[in-house]
C-alpha cells in the first residue's frame, strides 16, 4: 500500500473513530514524535548476557528453533 493510500485510510479511520481509538492513535503519534531522537544504550550486563547467549548458541549448548517451531511454542501448539 502506498503512503498516499495509507494516509487517506488513516484520515477515514480518524474521522469515523470513537474516543478510545482517537486517544490510542494520539498516544502512538505523540510517543513516536517525542522519542524520535531517543537513542538506547545497552548496559554492560545486557552486553554480557548477549555475548553469553551467542557463545552458547555457537557451542551448541542452547537449542535453536525454526520460525515455525518458535511460533508454535508462542501460540501454545507445543
Amino acid at each position: 500500500m502506498q503512503v498516499v493510500n495509507i494516509r487517506q485510510k488513516l484520515h477515514q479511520y480518524i474521522d469515523n473513530s470513537d474516543e478510545k481509538l482517537l486517544k490510542l492513535m494520539y498516544a502512538i503519534a505523540k510517543e513516536y514524535y517525542e522519542d524520535d531522537d531517543f537513542e538506547y544504550s545497552f548496559t554492560d550486563q545486557e552486553i554480557n548476557e548477549f555475548e553469553k547467549r551467542r557463545a552458547d548458541r555457537i557451542s551448541g549448548q542452547s537449542k535453536l528453533y525454526s520460525w515455525k517451531e518458535a511460533k508454535d511454542k508462542i501460540i501454545g501448539k507445543k
